[in-house]
C-alpha cells in the first residue's frame, strides 16, 4: 500500500523520509499498529465485519488515548507507552 503525504523535491526526498518515520516513532505505538493494519485491511473491497469495527474503536479505551488526550487539552508533547 502506498500512501503519499507530500510531493518534495528530489535532493529533499530522504530528509522528509526521515522526518516523517521520527513523527510516526513518536506517535502511540498501539494505534501506529493499528493503523497499519486498517490500511491493508481497507484495500480489501469486502465490508467490514462487526468484530472489526469493534477493534476500530478499541484506541479509545487505552491509557495513551487518555495520556494523548490529556497531552493536546495541555498543548504538550504526549509520552506514550504503548497501553
Amino acid at each position: 500500500v502506498g500512501l503519499v503525504n507530500r510531493v518534495v523535491a528530489d535532493d529533499l526526498v530522504q530528509q522528509e523520509t526521515y522526518a516523517l518515520a521520527a513523527r510516526v516513532v513518536k506517535g502511540a505505538p498501539l494505534v501506529n499498529r493499528w493503523h497499519k493494519k486498517f490500511i491493508r485491511r481497507l484495500a480489501d473491497s469486502k465490508p467490514l465485519a462487526d468484530e472489526e469495527v469493534h477493534e476500530s474503536y478499541k484506541a479509545f479505551g487505552t491509557k495513551d488515548f487518555r495520556r494523548g488526550y490529556r497531552a493536546f487539552l495541555g498543548k504538550t508533547d504526549p509520552d506514550f507507552e504503548g497501553n
